[in-house]
């Protein structure tokens, strides 16, 4: 009766664990919706390549930086959908409402197009100070424009926001990725549009 007792005890005090909630984060960048004045592009079509980037970007796992040389991942916190798909997505409907080209596509889109944007994502992370007392996050994107028909790059751009981080959060840092997002996204499509001018 004793050992019946026991693992009746055991059996409630492991149906008591309980696994941290895990909040789950978007990457929605807000940009201007200016319609481009450029015309040489208006009768071309342009395909958004799936983003490039660290292994990271391809996860839901939410990852910062402290100090110099560590990396860890957020245990209470994640993307809905990983960045690389997120960010892919963004450059899409961000350079669509600008009316630069006669249409944009995303990788997925089996149409031919003129152009081809490619996308290199080396930074997309929060950044902690050794003490812990300070945060930023950091968005740091190469774009190349590519002409499909001679398979050669037109131009390219690096593009780089750090915002500082209001409050030493996973929320605050998501708020700032996204705002750093946003700024190259508007500076992307300015230099799109000079191309096209």
């Amino acid at each position: 009766m004793k050992y019946i007792w026991i693992a009746f005890v055991l059996l409630l005090s492991g149906c008591t664990v309980t696994q941290p909630y895990v909040l789950e984060y978007k990457i929605a960048p807000k940009t201007s919706k200016k319609i481009s004045d450029a015309k040489m592009c208006k009768a071309k079509s342009l395909k958004v390549a799936q983003v490039f980037g660290r292994p990271q970007l391809m996860s839901q796992s939410m990852h910062y930086s402290k100090g110099k040389y560590e990396e860890y991942t957020f245990t209470e916190s994640k993307w809905s959908t990983t960045p690389a798909v997120a960010i892919s997505a963004s450059l899409v409907e961000s350079i669509r409402s600008q009316n630069i080209f006669s249409s944009v596509s995303s990788a997925r889109s089996r149409s031919r197009s003129d152009f081809i944007l490619e996308s290199n994502v080396e930074e997309f992370m929060q950044y902690f100070n050794s003490e812990n007392n300070s945060s930023s996050a950091r968005v740091a994107v190469d774009m190349s424009l590519i002409d499909t028909k001679h398979n050669k790059i037109i131009k390219s751009k690096k593009f780089t926001k750090e915002l500082s981080v209001e409050t030493l959060d996973a929320h605050a840092g998501v708020n700032a990725l996204n705002s750093a997002l946003s700024g190259i996204l508007d500076e992307s499509n300015v230099w799109l549009e000079g191309i096209c001018e």
